[in-house]
């Protein structure tokens, strides 16, 4: 597998130019599809490929629908930022690991949460089976571990087995609080920072550890990811809200009538309470699987009451808070172009539709 893909190193280079600020709105919703990743794409494929012939189809299923690619190009990103005078050996590795342990969450949580679609496709499990699935996200975390012993990145096993750990944990609170209501904003962000947010905070880590960068460095471009991890989630819970199937790659309100916490959803039952009761309401009629055309009206007429709490306004501030926090952390990093660029990039993670 080639891990030093000319590619990569065109993007890495190409992000240290100042040329290259204005087009940052361009560099993440278009990732996948950016010409210097193409390596990167065969490379990821590649990876889920060399599996058991049981299970590739299932992770290159979901790796072809393609995807943002966020946490591989923060990886690149932070390499860069780390130690812009010196190309970081390992940092290509390390940006599959991410990527790669990002696609089998996937594919676990589309189990968990029996999920129909993904990236506006069918869901793999739906096309191959839970098993099926749940083996082929196996398989991805065992690659991200041998792709990480291949590095040759010092710390960089210990930050993704400590990574993992959180994932765990983020999951496990998640489904405990499956299909309540009486789950609070603080429940909501624990969720968001242990699910999302340390997966980031290893992309900011991992680049850091790639360039040999100091430990002060290492820790904000951590603080960075974390926190802008946690954005990115918040966001993504207001776009569950706010978009239209077409955009988002999934059932809108979905995570609404799965019963799963969320912050926007968390302010608007303690603003109006009452909300609860049907929120539970529409939870069972959920996992009826009764009229679908009425739920979706039922469910709707509950957003549109939700809307009127305010509470997607409130949400979106703490997003933009968390934001505001990633910004500061990167005054401990150099000046450089690409240190302004993943500034610009913690902008971008708010303004997305999709």
């Amino acid at each position: 597998m080639a891990l030093h893909s000319p590619g990569l190193v065109d993007l890495i280079d190409a992000a240290a130019s100042p040329l290259a600020r204005p087009s940052a709105a361009q560099l993440l919703p278009a990732t996948a599809a950016a010409e210097g990743l193409r390596h990167f794409e065969r490379a990821l494929l590649a990876a889920a490929e060399a599996g058991p012939r049981e299970l590739t189809s299932a992770a290159a299923m979901l790796l072809r629908a393609g995807g943002k690619r966020v946490r591989p190009l923060l990886t690149l990103l932070a390499a860069r930022a780390a130690a812009p005078t010196r190309r970081a050996r390992g940092r290509v590795a390390l940006a599959m690991v991410a990527e790669l342990v990002h696609s089998a969450t996937l594919l676990h949580d589309d189990v968990i949460d029996d999920g129909l679609t993904r990236r506006g496709q069918p869901a793999p499990r739906v096309a191959y089976g839970n098993a099926v699935s749940v083996l082929s996200g196996d398989w991805l975390l065992a690659a991200s571990l041998e792709l990480t012993l291949r590095s040759r990145v010092p710390a960089a096993m210990p930050a993704l087995v400590r990574t993992l750990r959180t994932l765990v944990e983020g999951e496990a609170r998640q489904l405990a609080l499956r299909g309540r209501t009486d789950f609070s904003a603080e429940d909501a962000l624990f969720v968001a920072a242990k699910k999302t947010g340390s997966l980031f905070a290893f992309c900011g880590e991992a680049g850091a550890l790639a360039a040999g960068a100091a430990p002060r460095v290492a820790e904000a471009l951590r603080e960075f990811g974390q926190r802008a991890g946690c954005a990115f989630q918040i966001t993504d819970d207001l776009l569950d809200f706010e978009s239209d199937a077409a955009t988002l790659g999934k059932a809108v309100l979905a995570d609404v009538v799965e019963g799963k916490p969320s912050l926007p959803l968390a302010i608007a039952l303690k603003r109006l309470p009452p909300l609860r009761g049907e929120l539970a309401r529409l939870v069972v009629a959920n996992g009826a699987n009764g009229d679908g055309e009425a739920l979706a009206v039922r469910v709707r007429a509950f957003a549109t009451r939700l809307g009127r709490t305010g509470a997607l306004g409130a949400a979106r501030r703490a997003a933009e808070k968390e934001r505001d926090a990633a910004l500061a952390a990167l005054d401990a990093l150099p000046g450089s172009p690409t240190r302004d660029l993943l500034a610009q990039v913690a902008y971008l993670l708010l303004s997305r539709t999709h």
